[in-house]
């Protein structure tokens, strides 16, 4: 039998994970865990469900996997409600063996952990943080959102139960104080006291459980946070209201107890609300296919579930398709649309054994491909790893709000003993009157009324003006940054092609050829066809799409081909611009020149912020000649091209000064999170 010794006596256990146990609070000096707890752990069977996310596929959907062989995984936590809570999981969390890092979003309610898979397990991990009386689901869960939404049900039937106990208690605590007045009668005075006691009971035992559920987590790992002052402060003033009732005797504050759960429990829904509305605003994306055709052998395909994919197997990607998954070309040549991942709208050319990256579009016909890396270890699964890292970094604020928070706690209370015991040898009848008035007039909670409402409304009356206010933070980084950053394709200008000009380069008629071009472009998934989507186009047959030689198709037994203008051919008045040609076999016919051009608004825009001596930088992946170009006739000083994000990310890390972000791409969101403020669009 296995046994451990607890409080000086030798207890038996079931196993040696509950040995395990045992010897890690011991250890940790939290072996008075054992008087505070209440109810027995779950039997071993009832856990047995943990050892579920430790299977590798889980595993390889849904963590990161690093460059050092750790992994990492982000959580939802919607019981994550104050700075103690994001403390106490950071701290006993990275107590653990294995547990590299383990940071906890306040506002967004989420818990990221890094760990050793050949030391500690996400199986582990998770038992402690249920053990700890918090609940983890994945992030990309639609359980994390059901959870929010049965969380904000359950405080609005908690406001709705202590709103019609104030209602109660305050008719009867009228009769009261119009009665000493008027001099009430001692048995009425004692009835309705009696009825306010009864109708407090539904506010205390229900509507206000959440703060006592809170104060007792803090103070179990001896932890100061907002719920303690104010458990403490609902207690003392129902208990010593109930002692008057039953005495006859001093005062009672079923009233102000009920009023004051009110009033909090509205705050925490105000501040609820707020953070929930930016947690369950979705992100404008392209959508992914939910099958892609897997070789079944033989030369057959059939369409299977992204999620059952994994690296090695062969899959067709088709014309125009988005890949949700990172690929490695097996066919000869692919014309590849990587906007969502560069901003940058012209296709690219890649060759056999070239890797095609998640939210790619295939420009070509039906292609081949193996499948490289899924899940989270795909490119847009790295990409958003990236932006919620970034956008984890603590602020300069947090470092001190936190300590001071505890520390203004404990003052308080220190404060009310110093009150209870100053006013007891010369007024004891008043002295429990005063501390309890400092516990309450003092609340931190005060800052649940006032922040959370001042948000809400900020974020309403920007929404009116058609913005969206993710952060709050970011309104004192717009006041005080020195330096903005912008992508230019999509930003600074339109973010699609547009005709600049036409060049006749043979005998035809310009109207004709402009018809026979724009009847090509419409036959393909080239981001070149919007610029002649105002023409009305030419049917031909044959039209064969060849990936980096460009469209070819037959009208009238003519072949006519558009192919990349020679040096000769283009229009040198728009040398930046992409130049394409419309040609048969007799020769060239027009030359087209396109490029993306300026937002109308965007030489107004930079200027208002060069006269406030803000530094201006533009970060893109297009080419070195049309970034360029594109600073010149704003006047920008500084502007950097073929940027990944990661070096978008690398560069704005560097500024040590209040940085702000604009950009529009998928690509631009890790470098939008990191950034002291950001806009997109």
């Amino acid at each position: 039998m296995i046994t451990r010794t607890i409080d000086q006596t030798e207890q038996p256990l079931c196993c040696h994970g509950c040995a395990g146990a045992v010897d890690w609070i011991q250890s940790q000096g939290l072996g008075s865990f054992y008087h505070y707890r209440e109810t027995k752990a779950p039997k071993p069977e009832q856990q047995t469900h943990w050892s579920l996310f430790d299977h590798p596929e889980f595993l390889e959907q849904h963590t990161i996997a690093l460059d050092d062989g750790n992994l990492e995984i982000e959580l939802s936590i919607p019981q994550i409600r104050c700075a103690a809570c994001t403390w106490l999981l950071e701290r006993v969390l990275q107590s653990n063996d294995g547990v590299i890092m383990s940071h906890a979003h306040l506002g967004r309610q989420t818990l990221t952990v890094r760990w050793d898979p050949q030391i500690a397990s996400l199986a582990s991990i998770l038992g402690q943080i249920d053990r700890l009386g918090y609940t983890a689901t994945l992030l990309t869960d639609e359980s994390a959102f059901q959870a929010r939404k049965k969380e904000r049900r359950q405080l609005i039937k908690r406001i709705g139960v202590a709103a019609l106990g104030t209602m109660q208690v305050m008719m009867v605590a009228t009769a009261l104080y119009v009665g000493e007045a008027s001099f009430i009668d001692a048995d009425q005075r004692h009835f309705l006291r009696w009825i306010s006691l009864v109708m407090s009971i539904p506010v205390m035992l229900y509507a206000a459980q959440p703060f006592f559920v809170g104060a007792w987590r803090n103070l179990r790992h001896r932890n100061l946070g907002m719920d303690v002052p104010v458990a403490l402060a609902l207690s003392l003033a129902w208990i010593a209201s109930i002692i008057a009732t039953i005495s006859e005797l001093g005062e009672v504050y079923f009233d102000s107890v009920a009023m004051f759960t009110l009033f909090l429990l509205t705050g925490r829904f105000l501040e609820l609300k707020a953070r929930h509305q930016v947690l369950d605003t979705p992100v404008e994306s392209r959508p992914m296919p939910m099958t892609l055709a897997k070789s079944c052998g033989d030369g057959q395909f059939e369409q299977t579930p992204v999620s059952m994919l994994r690296p090695g197997d062969l899959i067709q990607l088709a014309a125009g398709q988005q890949t949700p998954v990172d690929l490695t070309l097996i066919s000869d040549q692919a014309s590849v649309d990587t906007q969502a991942l560069t901003g940058e709208f012209e296709p690219i050319v890649v060759e056999r054994h070239a890797e095609i990256l998640a939210g790619s579009i295939n420009g070509s016909s039906v292609i081949e491909a193996k499948v490289l890396r899924v899940g989270k270890n795909a490119f847009l699964g790295r990409l958003e790893h990236l932006a919620r890292q970034a956008e984890t970094v603590e602020l300069p604020e947090a470092r001190w709000m936190d300590p001071l928070i505890r520390w203004f706690i404990a003052s308080v209370l220190t404060l009310s003993i110093i009150t209870f015991v100053f006013w007891w040898p010369t007024n004891p009848e008043q002295a429990f009157e005063y501390a309890l008035s400092v516990l309450v007039v003092t609340c931190p909670c005060a800052l649940s009324l006032a922040i959370p409402t001042a948000w809400t409304v900020t974020i309403r009356r920007l929404r009116r003006l058609g913005i969206l206010l993710l952060n709050p933070t970011h309104l004192l980084a717009f006041a005080r940054s020195n330096d903005w950053f912008f992508d230019k394709t999509g930003t600074l200008t339109e973010g699609r092609f547009q005709r600049l000009g036409v060049k006749q380069l043979g005998a035809t008629d310009m109207d004709q050829a402009l018809s026979i071009l724009s009847g090509l472009e419409q036959g393909t998934v080239h981001p070149i066809a919007k610029a002649f989507e105002d023409i009305v186009p030419t049917p031909l047959q044959q039209i064969t799409h060849l990936a980096g030689q460009g469209v070819s198709g037959v009208l009238n037994g003519t072949q006519y081909r558009v192919r990349q203008s020679t040096l000769e051919e283009m229009n040198p008045e728009f040398e930046h611009a992409l130049q394409i040609t419309l040609e048969t076999d007799e020769g060239a016919l027009i030359s087209v020149a396109l490029d993306d051009a300026l937002r109308p608004d965007a030489k107004h825009t930079i200027e208002a912020l060069q006269a406030m001596n803000i530094r201006l930088t533009i970060l893109s992946g297009d080419r070195e000649d049309r970034v360029q170009a594109i600073a010149q006739s704003l006047q920008i000083d500084h502007a950097l091209a073929q940027c990944r994000p990661e070096d978008k990310l690398r560069h704005l890390r560097h500024i040590s000064a209040s940085t702000v972000m604009v950009g529009d791409g998928l690509n631009d969101s890790p470098v939008l999170a990191a950034a002291n403020g950001s806009i997109t669009f």
